[in-house]
């Protein structure tokens, strides 16, 4: 068994409990099959769902080619592919919810604020990012520490510096004592 020394601290920040960094996150939640010319929008880059490259609206729109498959299924994987291959400030993800609904998770590339300007936007009747959601959300930088298994109380509970670091790498989880 390993031990560690810990080192309890007064609080230092001036927020009421630490918080690890994180992305700003949207996600884009399918509950049918894609239309042909729908279109989903992360800042100025519009997605056109098509079943051929040359079916786009516009020139400027990036083709997502689903061929003759509209399932959301497909549809998601194509959106993934076309995203990760035309922006280099998000990442996307495929995946299904509790529901069995297919979603495409979009990322900002670093975690803080920045992540929480960049909009979003979709004209799919079978999609959503949710109601009156316009930008991704949930972006925040994390309270730095400066030494690992430093242990803060704060808001009735104890918060234990995992991983020392700045705002974009720190640690910290929440926990309470057992008594015995």
């Amino acid at each position: 068994m390993a031990y560690a020394s810990i080192h309890l601290q007064d609080k230092w920040f001036g927020d009421a409990t630490p918080s690890n960094p994180k992305h700003a996150t949207g996600s884009l939640v399918f509950t049918g099959n894609v239309v042909a010319s729908e279109t989903v929008t992360i800042n100025d880059t519009v997605f056109e769902f098509v079943a051929a490259a040359e079916d786009i609206a516009e020139e400027t729109n990036i083709p997502v080619v689903v061929g003759e498959n509209l399932t959301a299924e497909n549809a998601v994987a194509k959106l993934v592919a076309a995203i990760t291959t035309t922006l280099d400030y998000v990442v996307a993800s495929a995946g299904k919810d509790t529901n069995e609904n297919h979603y495409c998770g979009i990322a900002y590339y670093k975690v803080g604020t920045a992540g929480n300007a960049v909009t979003i936007a979709t004209t799919c009747t079978n999609a959503s990012f949710g109601e009156e959601v316009t930008n991704l959300s949930g972006g925040q930088y994390g309270t730095p520490c400066p030494i690992a298994n430093t242990v803060v109380y704060a808001d009735n509970f104890y918060y234990w510096c995992k991983k020392a670091g700045n705002r974009d790498n720190v640690v910290w989880e929440r926990f309470q004592p057992a008594t015995y």
